[in-house]
Order: C-alpha cells, then structure tokens, then sequence
C-alpha cells in the first residue's frame, strides 16, 4: 500500500475547516484507501477529533493526530487570522515517525479540487521544497522591495506561498532545516510570518508547482496587479478556470458569509458531506471590518468577465 501522508495543522477553532479541507481532497481522489492524514493538533478537543475521524474513517482513508503542548512556539509573532499552529509545519520532520520520509503540508483554509495523487507525483527535482509562486507577493512592486529587504530576495525572483508545500522529509532531517527556520524566528518579526522564514532558508533550494496548485485571491479574484503584468496574467487566467486547489488566504474566509454562488458554496457542499453538517453557519470571526458579501461577489463577476475575455 502507498501511502499519500498530508498534514494539516489546526487548532479547536479551525477543528471544523480542517475537516471539510479533508473532505474536498478524498472526495476528489481515486485512492481514497492511500491516503494518510496527520493533524497536528493545538488543544482540539476530544468531540471534535472524534468528528473528523469519524468522516475520514467513512471515506475509507486513515488519520493520526498528533497533540503539540511543546511551547517553544509561545513567543512566536502572530497577528490577525495567524495562530500559533501556523507554525506547526515548520517541525513536521520532528512531528511525524521517522518512516515518513515525504508529505504534503495543506493550509486548513483551502478546498482541493482536484486529485491529490497528482501533487504528490509531481517531480521534485530532488529539491526538499515543492510551493507555488505567491502571485499576491511578486505582483507588488512595494511588496517585491519589502522582500529584498527583510529576506534579501532579489527584485524578480519567485518567492512562494506556505499554505500549499510538499516536503522531503528525509533531507529536512539531514540538513535540519526545520531548527534552522525555527531558531531565525526566534530572533526576528517577519511580515509574512513563517513564510518569510522559509522563502529566506530555502532561497534557490525550491522547485515551482503548477499555479493551479494554490489559487490565491489575488489569482481568483484577478487583481489588476496581476492582470496587468504581462508576464503573470496569461497563468493566472487558466489557473483560475481550472484550479487544483482553491486557497481563501487572507481575510476573506469562506465560513465568514452565508452560501454564494462563485465564491464559498463549494465550502458548504463539502460541509454537508461531514460530521460537521449539522453547525450553525455562517459563523463570522471577532473583526468583520470592512469585509462585504457584495463586494466579494462584484469580484468575483469582474474576475469572471475577465476570464472569458482573457481566454
């Protein structure tokens, strides 16, 4: 049996999107029996477990979780929809029994559209990353010179979104990449956060997955930023027709609103397809501020216009 390992982090709050992440990959999987998922656990609490391994188990896939109480990520810089289990990922190779020598690492607020056995085929070029270039970052010239800056990430070159990796473990282990990363967030903010970090570590150490991978809002929602540059548009139009993976990073949540066409209704399609089908819903977060159901939706039917003249 071949296992296909992926790994979410969550804590009790998140407990529910995790679940419905999983639900989209095994509903999109032909080998559903292969897949083994590891959560890393921050204090999720036994009913909630019990939700999410019930649903694996009825899809016929495996789950472990794995309980983090080691504080050494109790002073790490979080703000906004950032927790502390964000930074879960960056241990994985610590986390997970030595066996598991590959993973893919998910953010929990995503939907796979798509197979996962692709991803996890694809060819690593055995480097010890495999991400999608942040369309959001590079798009932005201010943000482009933040980077030089913070990470010496030169004006040009690709930098990558954290939310979608597949990782090898073993070379993880070797050169201890994870302590690495770590011990440079011990010492410094980042304004990405982790995704700073691990964009400074694996500079030039990284191989580009398709930008179907990990369709970001800047990509979904085709900001003028990124249709205006000639050299991100053409990608960024065929990734959004057809995502592998839709990514709602940012503020924008899609559990925050209530059913819409285009823009969260797959989040409640797989809802409904969970032991969580029966929670109150929508279920908006402490700042709503300035976020707007209409404005999403003007968005996305911009975004659609676009696509069909872009095509």
């Amino acid at each position: 049996m071949k296992n296909i390992n992926i790994v979410l982090a969550a804590d009790n709050n998140y407990a529910q999107h995790a679940c419905v992440a999983i639900v989209s990959i095994l509903k999109n999987t032909l080998y559903r029996k292969d897949v083994n998922f590891f959560i890393l656990s921050d204090s999720i609490n036994n009913i909630n477990k019990d939700k999410i391994k019930t649903t694996v188990v009825n899809f016929g896939a495996r789950i472990n979780f794995i309980n983090i109480y080691d504080d050494m990520f109790d002073h790490v810089y979080i703000s906004g929809h950032i927790s502390k289990a964000a930074y879960f990922r960056l241990l994985i190779d610590e986390f997970l029994p030595l066996e598991v020598t590959k993973v893919i690492y998910l953010d929990v607020d995503l939907l796979v559209c798509k197979d996962i056995m692709k991803l996890w085929n694809y060819d690593m070029k055995t480097m010890p990353v495999a991400a999608v270039n942040d369309y959001g970052i590079i798009s932005s010239s201010r943000l482009c010179k933040q980077k030089e800056q913070v990470i010496g990430l030169q004006v040009g070159k690709p930098y990558f979104n954290s939310g979608v990796l597949v990782l090898d473990l073993q070379q993880w282990r070797e050169k201890k990449y994870g302590k690495m990363v770590v011990d440079l967030i011990r010492k410094q903010k980042f304004p990405h956060h982790d995704q700073d970090v691990l964009n400074k570590i694996f500079m030039d150490k990284w191989v580009e997955l398709p930008l179907e991978w990990n369709v970001i809002p800047p990509v979904f929602n085709l900001f003028m930023k990124v249709l205006l540059n000639n050299k991100l548009r053409e990608k960024a139009v065929n990734a959004r027709c057809d995502p592998a993976i839709l990514h709602f990073a940012g503020r924008y949540k899609p559990w925050e609103f209530v059913k819409t066409v285009g823009f969260n209704d797959k989040y409640y399609e797989y809802l409904s397809l969970s032991e969580f089908a029966n929670v109150e819903m929508p279920q908006p977060s402490n700042n709503m501020d300035g976020k707007s159901i209409f404005r999403q939706q003007i968005r996305f039917k911009l975004a659609s216009l676009w696509s069909r003249i872009l095509q």
